[in-house]
């Protein structure tokens, strides 16, 4: 019985040893060629033997381009498979290779799982080709392994997609026939990205891997897990007898997800987002399951993650609401259904209006009056936010300008800036652009970005803020103080103002412990150099006990509630004449 090699045909000896290193799980005997004329040699001395030759196609004299085509012009090595291993993702490399003759191709850097899958597929093909079984035993043995990689993923060895949906047909019937109830459990990983970003894919597959075989660990025979996406799994738990068996597994869940991998030297860790439907209370078929499933993963998620949450029939009522918004704000743009209203921003001392805040609002013509909590989210979700954030910044410079001008004062816009708009150049490039257009003052447009975005800490977040205030345009932390420990990243950003949010203003001054918070951020805002805005301002004590505190600058309804243009205007012009204190 003839021993199955492999030929491994690469110029650079380290190479070599490394991919023989790789190789070593595979049962086969490997040979090495370090030049094209050695490969075939190699190929037609052991003709009979190599099940599948790894060709390097960047080599001096010959290239692996070459060696192709020479041993498919060779009768005696044509029927040799052949797997290119190239360093490009050109296209046109690739079809190059494919019409040399190559069966396939690899990617440096080679993923040990894949290459290994890759070469054991054919391995089982020279075996079969040489009768090293029985026939019939032969093709269910190579069946099985064809069908295990249709329906598992590589890098885990879980269940993939099209594996879940098999297992979870399986586990609707047996939960049907048998009269138990079952939980789908759709966890998606807090901060995946982040490790992938900062510490390479690497890490993230070693994370991966680690999160898979925690899960396995929790779960029984007769439960399954899988592994739907880039960082999304599925967990299947069979015959559940009781709610607080299931919370008490899921919450083993949520401790493996968030265990620390050692990388490098480096602890990382993430979190996780999980959603449930059971059934039959939520549904009782494949896709409903697991769109119930993940409905209440997203509610997970927007309440803060590394929680979980049950699907219930509100959150289908949200989700229909969303897609509704989504379909009508899609042509509200067009319909010229928004607004921008302005909120007026009062200094704490003088009582002047110094500056207006720019604020979004929807009349739609088929839903009615929608506020901005509903549809900013799910015009985020939409992926609008860019083109409505850029319409609010146009539509308040314009009428800023059209102020300045005529009321003789310099009037201080303030717009605020989802993170979702620091992910491109669009934001910049619009405030340039208008900026130019107006003649603006850059110190008169100030821009309200929240304490989140300053955690984010990517290098394009970092890159568009640092060159927003190159401008000359103002930074403001929105909604400053439920992120508290943001206060020791103020330094790093060239932030010029906070606000404080409302809060911690509402119960004031009788609310001790708020009162200490907002002395704190002001004291420490100021002792950075920073200008602190308290917003929320509703009442003539609340104002006076910051007034008390040197706040800067104040905004709520008591100096007055947001308003369209005209009403503005008119504010504008009662207040030039008499401030807001003289008018008390």
């Amino acid at each position: 019985m003839p021993e199955a090699k492999i030929l491994i045909v690469d110029d650079t000896k380290a190479n070599l040893v490394a991919l023989q290193v790789l190789l070593k799980p595979v049962d086969a005997d490997i040979l090495t060629a370090e030049s094209g004329e050695q490969a075939l040699l190699a190929a037609e001395q052991n003709e009979d033997h190599i099940a599948l030759i790894l060709l390097d196609v960047q080599m001096p004299v010959m290239d692996g381009f070459e060696v192709a085509r020479l041993l498919n012009e060779n009768e005696r090595t044509r029927s040799i498979p052949i797997i290119f291993i190239t360093a490009t993702q050109d296209d046109g490399q690739i079809e190059k290779a494919y019409l040399s003759g190559a069966v396939d191709y690899i990617e440096k850097p080679i993923r040990k799982t894949a290459l290994i899958s890759k070469v054991l597929v054919f391995l089982d093909l020279w075996s079969l080709r040489h009768g090293l079984e029985l026939e019939v035993e032969q093709r269910r043995v190579a069946e099985h392994r064809v069908e295990h990689l249709a329906t598992h993923d590589p890098l885990t060895n879980l269940s993939n997609r099209r594996g879940l949906y098999e297992e979870l047909s399986e586990l609707i019937y047996r939960s049907r026939r048998y009269n138990f109830s079952s939980a789908v459990i759709y966890v998606d990983l807090d901060g995946f990205k982040h490790v992938n970003d900062h510490f390479g894919h690497e890490a993230g597959d070693k994370l991966l891997i680690q999160v898979a075989e925690s899960f396995k660990g929790i779960v029984r025979q007769t439960d399954a897990v899988a592994r739907i996406g880039g960082d999304e799994f599925i967990v299947l738990l069979t015959d559940i007898d009781s709610e607080t068996t299931l919370i008490t597994k899921i919450e083993k869940l949520l401790t493996e997800a968030s265990n620390p991998l050692d990388f490098k030297g480096h602890n990382i860790t993430v979190g996780a987002s999980i959603g449930v439907a059971l059934y039959p209370d939520h549904g009782d078929d494949v896709e409903t399951l697991l769109h119930h499933a993940d409905q209440a993963m997203y509610q997970a998620k927007n309440q803060g993650k590394n929680t979980f949450r049950f699907f219930t029939e509100d959150i289908n009522i949200k989700a229909h609401r969303q897609r509704e918004l989504q379909d009508n704000l899609r042509k509200a743009l067009p319909n010229d259904e928004f607004t921008v209203f302005f909120q007026p921003i009062v200094d704490a001392r003088s009582g002047q209006v110094v500056s207006a805040e720019a604020l979004l609002r929807w009349e739609s013509a088929n839903l009615g009056q929608v506020f901005p909590d509903e549809f900013i989210p799910a015009a985020e979700s939409a992926g609008l936010i860019p083109e409505l954030g850029c319409w609010v910044l146009k539509k308040a410079l314009e009428t800023g300008a059209h102020w300045n001008q005529q009321f003789g004062i310099g009037l201080r816009i303030a717009v605020n800036a989802s993170s979702i708009q620091f992910r491109n150049n669009l934001l910049f490039d619009t405030i340039k652009e208008q900026l130019e257009t107006h003649a603006w003052n850059p110190d008169l447009l100030e821009v309200e970005i929240t304490e989140g975005l300053l955690l984010d800490d990517s290098p394009e977040v970092n890159t568009y803020i640092e060159e927003i205030s190159k401008c000359g345009v103002r930074l403001s932390v929105d909604d400053f103080g439920t992120g508290f420990s943001a206060l020791s990243y103020l330094k790093n950003y060239p932030v010029n103002t906070v606000k404080i949010d409302r809060s911690f203003i509402m119960d004031l001054p009788g609310d001790k412990e708020n009162a200490v918070l907002v002395q704190a951020i002001i004291a420490m805002a100021q002792g950075l150099r920073l200008e602190v805005i308290a917003e929320g301002v509703e009442t003539a004590e609340q104002w006076e006990y910051l007034r008390s505190l040197n706040c800067d600058f104040v905004q709520g309804y008591f100096f007055g509630k947001p308003m369209p243009r005209a009403e503005f205007e008119d504010f504008l012009v009662a207040q030039l004449e008499k401030p807001i204190e003289a008018q008390s």
